[in-house]
């Protein structure tokens, strides 16, 4: 891998995601992602050294598995099947940056002679001799082939002899169809052996003005918007290099000082410290630099990805938009997801020089230690928010809950656990319910006193708040059974309960002694590490969700038909209190921290951007008067409850 200086962003056109250069033969691989040549030659070659026989590859950038065609045996022959990208050669050529181009035929007998020409159909590029044989070969010789200057001249070329685009999964088959029922576009080997039974294949010759519905200008902006981010991610760590040299040189100034008052006794200690301090800021910059280039590589391949969509949608065909429209979305999903991934992972390193008063060991040298303390940040990422517009509300779905034994329920609460179960929190019967997949209920627990709210606390643990006797209940989920595992007792009474982190919940509920509503952060012992007050009145019903960053508190409390959002101190950031939000109820968050919010009285979900802007309204569909919320996030859906009760989940798909 290439090392470079994150300026190297600065330059706009295309480059390698691996080498971080300008391309040089861009080959591309099924996944869409291209680089040169000689880099993902490289690449496989260093993969095929670790196994006897490599037939497939992970992309380096979304680790898409990528095959290897079939009566392909070398990784030259692997390397030249992959199609070049001539939109992004035109691209480079655009930019005139020097891509040298041998004749892939005489490359490969090891013979280097520079192309002029290129098969359209072959897509290959050839010298002079080589174009004459090809054009004089029964096979060929009914083949297209241009002069490689035109090709790549501009973009508009390159689009207007581009090829069909391949099926990844059948070699030689071009992609004609397009799924709707899986949403896949697929060649005619596809449509026969995997999509004979699906009711909407659609030929993508006639279709594709019909199916392109995603604006390709909306997905170009949310690239944009990527790049952003990763150069802000950059721009972070450059600044906590800079600063650790700073803090490096504090560090051997308070050395240099302690030298001065222990004299003679100091000058091994200065040796050794001096000795590990430069190891660790040596250790801190190259992981730092390592990071850098982890989302330089991020970044370019984003801006191609970019790149080439503006050219298909300023130039392409409605074939060409739409295929690449379709792949370059999902790429923007994968990239959101990793850069997320990434963000949360952002800390900064500060190195201090910690001295030991007592200096306990002075003649054996323990004057101090370097400490190295990372301080992760709260980055703004969540203002991409996928791809910045509402989601849509598909059909709903109502499942009956099956297998309880009481007369009547409330479903006031409920919670998504993995595998798809669901557990409900009964509050007029004191109970809860394990439910599988199905919404069958397979076990129960009874409480000493009345629930309110549930959430996750780990993969097999959940908590409870119990309203009456200010406590909460911590329940283990596992094998299928409910089992209390430890009670912690609180000051005031806690209706709304979220998880903040290990040994870390918020709950909110009424202070009736100073007749406020509050909210707190108490630790797994009942204390409160903080506590705030928001409303001036004692209202019971409250619901309580954090973003997944744990950096924001969300609430919604019904007598004020209001949902509040503060930051994890306590600082009011917004307040939304629209006039058809009535009976503010249930809440709960997405995974791009949109927030939902029941409207009780009003019989509706409000849908809100994490900052507090409204996306959309929905009334359509809903029960009668929904009470409880949440989010399943492997089935991209809400579920809710209502009253009266009917022993009924409603499931809403999103999209």
């Amino acid at each position: 891998m290439a090392t470079s200086d994150a300026t190297s962003c600065a330059d706009e056109s295309p480059s390698c995601p691996i080498c971080l250069g300008a391309f040089n033969i861009p080959r591309q691989l099924t996944c869409m992602h291209c680089f040169c040549e000689h880099c993902i030659k490289s690449y496989i070659k260093s993969k095929a050294a670790k196994v006897d026989d490599i037939d497939k590859i992970e992309c380096p950038v979304c680790q898409t598995v990528v095959r290897r065609p079939h009566r392909v045996t070398s990784v030259e022959s692997w390397i030249s099947r992959l199609p070049i990208n001539t939109v992004l050669l035109s691209i480079s050529s655009e930019s005139k940056v020097n891509v040298i181009r041998p004749c892939e035929a005489c490359q490969s007998r090891d013979m280097m002679k520079s192309a002029d020409g290129y098969c359209v159909d072959c897509e290959e590029a050839m010298c002079v001799d080589c174009k004459v044989v090809h054009q004089h070969q029964k096979a060929t010789k009914t083949h297209s082939i241009v002069c490689l200057e035109e090709l790549t001249r501009s973009p508009q070329n390159a689009l207007k002899y581009a090829t069909a685009f391949n099926c990844p999964e059948h070699d030689g088959e071009d992609i004609k169809f397009y799924c709707s029922n899986h949403r896949l576009a697929c060649c005619v080997v596809c449509c026969g052996m995997n999509h004979r039974n699906c009711e909407s294949v659609l030929d993508l010759k006639t279709e594709a003005s019909t199916l392109l519905k995603e604006d390709p200008g909306v997905i170009i902006e949310s690239l944009k918007t990527l790049e952003t981010h990763l150069n802000k991610f950059i721009d972070i760590n450059n600044e906590n290099i800079s600063n650790l040299e700073c803090q490096m040189n504090v560090v051997t100034a308070a050395i240099r000082d302690l030298r001065k008052k222990l004299n003679d006794a100091l000058d091994e200690f200065e040796r050794k410290i001096k000795m590990d301090g430069n190891i660790i800021y040596k250790g801190d910059m190259i992981k730092k630099q390592e990071e850098n280039h982890a989302c330089l590589s991020l970044v370019n391949s984003i801006r191609n990805s970019r790149a080439v969509l503006e050219v298909v949608n300023q130039n392409g065909n409605n074939i060409q938009k739409f295929l690449v429209t379709d792949k370059t979305k999902s790429q923007l999903t994968s990239y959101s997801e990793v850069i997320h991934e990434r963000f949360k992972k952002i800390n900064k390193i500060t190195l201090q020089l910690k001295v030991d008063p007592r200096l306990q060991s002075l003649m054996e040298g323990n004057f101090a230690k370097l400490v190295t303390k990372s301080e992760y940040q709260d980055f703004p990422l969540k203002v991409m928010n996928r791809l910045k517009k509402r989601c849509s509300f598909l059909v709903t779905s109502i499942f009956e809950v099956k297998g309880q034994d009481e007369k009547k329920e409330h479903y006031i609460d409920l919670v998504c656990l993995p595998e798809d179960k669901v557990m409900l929190i009964d509050d007029y019967n004191s109970r809860c319910y394990l439910l599988d997949s199905l919404f069958c209920n397979i076990s129960s627990y009874s409480f000493l006193s009345m629930p309110w709210s549930i959430r996750i606390s780990d993969a097999e643990e959940v908590v409870v708040s119990l309203r009456d006797h200010n406590q909460i209940q911590f329940l283990s989920v596992k094998d299928n059974t409910i089992r209390p595992t430890r009670m912690i007792k609180t000051r005031l009474p806690c209706f709304g309960i979220d998880v903040a982190g290990k040994g870390s919940i918020v709950v909110s509920g009424p202070n009736f002694a100073k007749r406020k509503c509050y909210w707190s952060v108490i630790n797994d012992r009942g204390e409160e590490t903080s506590y705030h007050e928001y409303w001036d009145r004692a209202w019971s019903n409250s619901y309580i969700a954090l973003n997944e960053l744990k950096t924001r508190v969300y609430i919604s409390t019904y007598v004020t038909d209001s949902l509040f959002c503060f930051d994890i101190a306590g600082s009011l950031l917004f307040i939304y209190n629209p006039d058809n939000l009535k009976g503010s109820y249930g809440i709960t968050l997405d995974m791009d921290d949109n927030v939902y919010v029941l409207g009780r009285n009003s019989k509706n979900i409000h849908q809100l951007s994490p900052d507090g802007a409204v996306l959309q309204i929905l009334t359509a569909g809903l029960p009668k008067c929904p009470v409880a919320i949440t989010y399943n996030r492997s089935k991209n859906q809400l579920l809710l409850t209502n009253e009266p009760s009917q022993r009924k989940i409603h499931a809403i798909k999103l999209s």
